[in-house]
């Protein structure tokens, strides 16, 4: 117990004496994992919108107005025999136009230019495999009462890139400043234990060991990396509230992610915080004292 009251004691007023740096570290900690956590929010919601999207991929097959009842049929037949495909679903005018309603029913501008007439009735393909698209196209080409072939996948295609840009550049961010942060945490420590230089030096003296003198700096830099963690995290689950989660609110389709996913990212957050804290106090304190 004397011990631990030692460690805490130390911890503390190191802490204190030393209150801009460790605003600093933490900060710093704070702002790398909440951009590396940005980052596999970002990548988790690109995920799940790709599931969504290639799990529900439909190829538009849009027919002419002139086509017949046997047309019709037949091409239906056609995609139903065919193995890439999973589903059909035949969609009329009507319905097609009730669809065009519902989604744009907060643009009236748009909704008021258009009749039923305008929107062609078409054949909903849903596919085993999405990237069989050309396949099917393929068979589907040169065929009689056919308008158009269209495959859904293209409209995304630009945001996916663009998702994974960002990603790819916060998790750069991310690393960049968490390397920053190590730095920064690593000088506090530095300066913390060059103060105490007598103080220290007295200790080896009296026997205390290396790891004694050391352990109150590696728990002052675990500190500084939990509280920048946790800054971190709670910053992260207000921005899926407020951002991801208003998505929602306009685009019913758009996958939310769960709250029990989010809650995985905790421990790894918090263990790269804590981690790299540990590692820069560690390596400050052997490169810079010899204790």
């Amino acid at each position: 117990m004397r011990r631990l009251s030692y460690y805490f004691n130390e911890t503390v007023n190191s802490l204190r004496r030393q209150g801009l740096m460790v605003f600093a570290a933490v900060s710093t900690v704070f702002i790398s994992l909440f951009l590396f956590g940005g980052a596999l929010l970002i990548g988790k919601e690109v995920n799940l919108i790709l599931d969504y999207t290639t799990e529900k991929v439909q190829v538009a097959v849009f027919l002419q107005d002139t086509i017949s009842d046997g047309d019709r049929s037949r091409l239906q037949t056609m995609l139903q025999d065919m193995p890439e495909v999973d589903s059909v679903r035949y969609e009329s005018k009507q319905e097609a136009y009730r669809r065009f309603l519902q989604i744009f029913k907060g643009e009236p501008a748009i909704t008021n230019n258009v009749t039923a007439d305008a929107i062609p009735a078409s054949f909903q393909v849903k596919l085993r495999d999405p990237s069989k698209f050309d396949v099917v196209a393929a068979r589907l080409s040169g065929q009689p009462g056919i308008e158009s072939i269209r495959d859904n996948r293209d409209i995304l295609s630009k945001f996916f890139a663009v998702a994974r840009i960002l990603r790819l550049g916060a998790f750069i961010a991310g690393i960049v400043v968490l390397a920053a942060a190590a730095t920064l945490i690593g000088n506090t420590v530095r300066m913390g234990v060059f103060a105490r230089r007598k103080e220290i030096g007295i200790m080896r003296l009296v026997g205390a060991t290396n790891w004694f003198i050391r352990i109150p700096f590696l728990i002052e830099g675990a500190i500084e990396g939990l509280v920048g963690s946790a800054a971190a995290i709670i910053t992260l689950f207000i921005l899926r509230r407020l951002f991801f989660n208003s998505f929602h609110n306009y685009i019913l389709f758009w996958p939310v992610i769960p709250t029990s996913e989010v809650v995985l990212y905790v421990p790894i957050l918090c263990g790269i915080g804590v981690a790299v804290s540990l590692l820069a106090s560690f390596v400050a304190m052997r490169r810079f004292l010899e204790v």
